[in-house]
């Protein structure tokens, strides 16, 4: 009787383990392929795993922005540069002239509305799946606002533009238009992600035309460049070179602004085996009448084994903030905020 109750016992247990792969959850389809409860001309989907369950949803939801992100560039810059030779002993510049824009478009602001679906234990391998969906409508709903917001800004901006007779305030204003239509063009990007037709939705306004009509308000602006303090003695090249490379051409004849550069340095001395210096660079743009338009300033520190490498360095810092800096610079002089 005992061993007839230990063979019966032995085959539920057999029996038990035979069966419970049956009484398990059986995958789901969107594991391996598509999700079919989410089709892809409603949803925009992706999946993540790891070894428990919060990390495999955050992968998934990370991996849903990663859509976004192989299809459009999150940062799109253009920017002045500058190449420099030697010739004869003496530096030679050329420039390519370009609009600088920076444009930064955060991929979560997009999947906002974004939610974990499913989520799915496989218990022969301890390895939780998730499945993010986004709903293609909701997104592209969100990011036809946003653009919509910035076609009323951009009218308005090139409404000022036009009207102003103050040539900074109206390119001020020209330049804002301009950066606003690269956030739109970044957005547009985006739409044709979501819109299964890969049309989006066209700008009024094209970027190269509004380019142009930039590169032209530029050509019209006469600065003439002057520098008060040069300890180093190569101010001056530089500030024309960044003068250039900003767009603004170089001021021949009688100027409406005059754009004055100063450069303090001190010497901090021989420390710790580097030689230190200290520097503060600043500009100033002042008008045919005198007024002084707007006020900017850049501190600078940098050192060296050699006393020379110092002053080199110093001067190379001076350079790339007159590269990167002038232009916003004389842009926000318009409004007076730097004055």
């Amino acid at each position: 009787m005992k061993n007839k109750s230990k063979f019966i016992a032995g085959l539920l247990t057999g029996l038990f383990f035979i069966s419970s792969p049956l009484l398990a959850d059986p995958k789901p389809d969107w594991v391996e392929g598509d999700a079919g409860f989410y089709p892809n001309n409603q949803y925009m989907t992706a999946t993540g795993s790891a070894s428990n369950a919060e990390l495999a949803k955050n992968r998934a939801l990370g991996n849903l922005s990663k859509i976004f992100e192989t299809h459009i560039k999150e940062s799109s810059t253009t920017k002045s540069d500058t190449h420099v030779s030697v010739k004869n002993g003496a530096e030679d510049y050329t420039k390519k002239q370009h609009v600088a824009q920076q444009i930064q478009v955060r991929t979560d602001s997009i999947i906002r509305g974004a939610r974990i679906a499913e989520t799915w234990k496989d218990t022969t391998v301890f390895t939780y799946h998730s499945l993010a969906v986004l709903d293609r409508a909701h997104a592209g709903n969100n990011i036809k606002s946003e653009m919509s917001r910035i076609d009323s800004e951009t009218e308005a901006m090139l409404n000022r533009s036009n009207s102003q007779n103050d040539i900074l305030f109206s390119l001020s204003a020209l330049e804002k238009a301009v950066a606003l239509q690269y956030e739109r063009q970044t957005l547009q990007n985006m739409l044709k992600v979501i819109d299964t037709r890969g049309k989006g939705s066209p700008a009024k306004w094209n970027i190269a035309d509004l380019n142009g009509k930039l590169e032209n308000k530029l050509q019209s602006l006469k600065i003439g460049t002057d520098v008060d303090t040069d300890p180093i003695g190569k101010l001056n090249q530089l500030l024309k070179s960044a003068m250039g490379n900003a767009g603004f051409p170089a001021g021949n004849g009688a100027s409406d602004f005059t754009l004055v550069a100063n450069l303090d340095v001190q010497d901090l001395g021989f420390r710790q085996n580097w030689y230190w210096l200290r520097g503060k660079l600043s500009v100033k743009l002042v008008e045919a009448n005198g007024r002084i338009r707007g006020r900017k300033q850049w501190p600078l520190k940098v050192s060296a084994l050699q006393r020379n490498d110092a002053e080199s360095r110093l001067m190379t810092q001076v350079s790339k903030t007159l590269n990167t800096e002038l232009k916003p610079a004389i842009l926000e002089f318009s409004t007076g905020v730097n004055r």
